[in-house]
């Protein structure tokens, strides 16, 4: 079922998504730099800034989010917090150069974010307010700068059972890294073959994969077993991300790689376990 629909000749492109624990989705539409709410109009994140892209998306225990914003502006560039509604401030600094995508908390406040474009993951701990290197490696890496899914590397990124979890679209594979004492571990390739965009983890470990290039959705079980969930039949154009809710699943397409160029967010009723990990509390 189409949830909503956006306008994709006014750059509402919906990138990522979250649900706040009072049921409010929320998502970026990229090129329009905003962040949409269900419970209100879209929210421009850096007043005054229109050549920005606004790409992952996160929330904290408070119900705040937080959106990664790229920019070749160096004062703007980073992760943006939002204070009050309409009220939006830089959080965690990052270089002009990083190509940030996706984000996450892990549970001690730390924050990942996804550099797409360089093959990096950055981070900033508690306390922090700049992001800083934590973990290059080839497998993070695009292959080519010739198209949008040859051009993006490490994409989206969860935390699941004390690892880093990573797609990677331009190799097709989907990663674990593991975390010794805040610092990455071994980095194994856990499946591959599946050009995936974002992604989201139920409770009972269920990985549920938007497979932009695909127009799919694909659920891999705790064992293994690989299944088609929903296809472009589903209303699916180019998905970006998933929400797990208690019945379901939420998927925005963004559309610009898809054949019909028709941003939507999609609701998927499924036999689910339910969103997968709290949200940590943050300081400030």
């Amino acid at each position: 079922m189409i949830l909503t629909t956006f306008d994709h000749g006014a750059g509402e492109t919906p990138e990522n998504i979250v649900v706040l624990a009072d049921g409010t989705i929320c998502a970026t539409l990229l090129l329009a730099g905003t962040v949409w709410l269900s419970d209100g109009e879209p929210e421009r994140v850096v007043p005054g800034e229109t050549d920005v892209l606004v790409v992952g998306l996160a929330s904290d225990a408070e119900s705040r989010l937080y959106a990664a914003v790229r920019s070749a502006t160096g004062s703007v560039a980073g992760i943006w917090r939002r204070e009050a509604p309409r009220r939006w401030v830089r959080f965690a600094a990052a270089e002009a150069r990083a190509g940030l995508n996706g984000i996450t908390f892990a549970e001690d406040g730390t924050l990942f974010a996804a550099d797409s474009v360089n093959g990096e993951i950055l981070c900033c701990p508690p306390g922090d307010r700049a992001l800083r290197l934590w973990l290059a490696d080839e497998r993070l890496a695009p292959t080519s700068p010739d198209d949008p899914v040859s051009s993006t590397g490490v994409n989206g990124l969860k935390i699941w059972d004390g690892a880093l979890w990573a797609t990677n679209t331009a190799q097709g594979t989907v990663l674990r890294i593991g975390i010794d004492q805040g610092r990455p571990g071994e980095v194994r390739p856990v499946y591959t073959g599946i050009p995936a965009d974002d992604f989201a983890f139920d409770r009972s470990g269920t990985l549920y994969l938007a497979v932009h290039p695909r127009d799919t959705v694909v659920r891999i079980s705790p064992d293994g077993t690989m299944t088609t969930l929903a296809t472009e039949a589903d209303g699916l154009d180019g998905p970006t991300a998933i929400a797990v809710l208690d019945d379901g699943l939420l998927v925005t397409s963004l559309g610009m790689l898809g054949s019909r160029h028709r941003p939507t967010i999609v609701r998927l009723s499924l036999d689910v376990a339910g969103p997968a990990l709290p949200r940590p509390s943050m300081p400030g």
